[in-house]
């Protein structure tokens, strides 16, 4: 097109303002869950079912919360 990338820049956050959203479509690099977050998807899964206990803390206010959070 024979854009400099300044002029392209310059361009892209005119059209920023006027248009007042990112002036092209954004893509992610894949819709493919990484490993870990697979792997956390899966023990997700397996303790809603019942497969592995559910062994994370839970909390009925902030102050309990806060408690086990400075114990650790």
């Amino acid at each position: 097109m024979g854009l400099s990338i300044n002029e392209y820049f310059n361009l892209a956050a005119h059209q920023l303002v006027i248009q007042k959203k990112v002036p092209f479509e954004v893509l992610a690099a894949s819709d493919e869950p990484t490993e870990t977050t697979e792997k956390a998807l899966v023990a997700a899964q397996a303790k809603s079912l019942g497969i592995i206990p559910d062994d994370a803390p839970s909390f009925d206010n902030v102050d309990d919360l806060k408690h086990y959070l400075d114990k650790e």
